[in-house]
């Protein structure tokens, strides 16, 4: 009677194709974390900037300063030089008072993403 010891060319060949199989699929999910890494990173930085103005204005003196932050913010488009470091292209801000009230706003900072994406922050803020 013969040993018969190791695989057949048969078992090999299909452990192969398994095994590359498993490979591309596992390939495959490399470039969608990449894209995953950088809309986080992309909304990373949109939020830092949306928390950095609006804690601005929450800061500010609303009955003398509010009008004057409204207007360097309504529209606010980056230079070619200022997009070469953001991951963002500018923002735009709209005030609105909130419905039954007198004394409250309503702002809503919307950040322009490189990719045509708009990621919106809201915050309401009353005067002191």
């Amino acid at each position: 009677m013969r040993d018969r010891r190791g695989f057949t060319l048969l078992e090999v060949l299909i452990a192969v194709a398994i095994l590359g199989v498993g490979i591309i699929a596992v390939m495959q999910l490399f470039p969608a974390s990449m894209r995953q890494t950088q809309v986080a990173n992309e909304r990373t930085a949109a939020t830092a900037v949306a928390n950095s103005e609006l804690s601005r204005l929450r800061a500010l003196d609303l009955a003398s300063d509010f009008d004057s932050w409204v207007d360097r913010n309504t529209v606010r488009t980056l230079s070619e030089t200022e997009r070469i470091y953001a991951l963002y292209d500018g923002w735009r801000t709209t005030v609105t008072r909130a419905e039954g009230s007198e004394d409250l706003y309503r702002v809503t900072f919307t950040v322009q993403m490189a990719d045509g994406r708009n990621e919106t922050f809201v915050t309401y803020v009353t005067p002191r």
